[in-house]
């Protein structure tokens, strides 16, 4: 990842307890900072109802990066994510609440049927990490 420039989702799996977290927050600190951004989830039992939750916890961490960026390159995000998250946006929004302050409000998705709305997430979610890669700043996606 870090020689070639390549977005990567990177995975991390094992028993409770054996240090997932410390060693994803070692590998952040020293390969991220001067070369692009990083978003991690960590899965928890209590919510293993609630689909995409994990992704939705680094997505979040990245909104919460992209916001302290400047307005220019703010706009720059903004611009690029809703061409890419196009009818889209909301539910992202819906998975992402702070992501309505990058992106402003959404037209509302339509009607859909629940097994419609379930499989449009699955479409979302890759067109807004394609378009995090093109913006140039390498993303490091890690659910952990």
């Amino acid at each position: 990842m870090v020689a070639h420039g390549a977005t990567e989702l990177v995975l991390v799996s094992g028993y409770s307890g054996i240090g997932k977290s410390s060693v994803v927050h070692e590998l952040h600190k020293v390969l991220v900072p001067p070369r692009g951004l990083f978003a991690s989830g960590k899965f928890d039992q209590y919510k293993r109802d609630i689909p995409y939750a994990t992704l939705a916890q680094a997505f979040q961490s990245l909104v919460r990066l992209l916001l302290g960026q400047s307005e220019e390159e703010l706009g720059r995000w903004r611009d690029a994510l809703r061409e890419a998250l196009g009818t889209n946006g909301q539910l992202m929004v819906n998975l992402v609440p702070e992501l309505e302050l990058v992106l402003g409000p959404q037209p509302p998705v339509a009607d859909l049927a629940p097994q419609d709305a379930k499989e449009s997430i699955p479409d979302a979610v890759p067109a807004f990490r394609r378009r995090l890669r093109a913006t140039g700043a390498p993303a490091r996606l890690v659910p952990r």
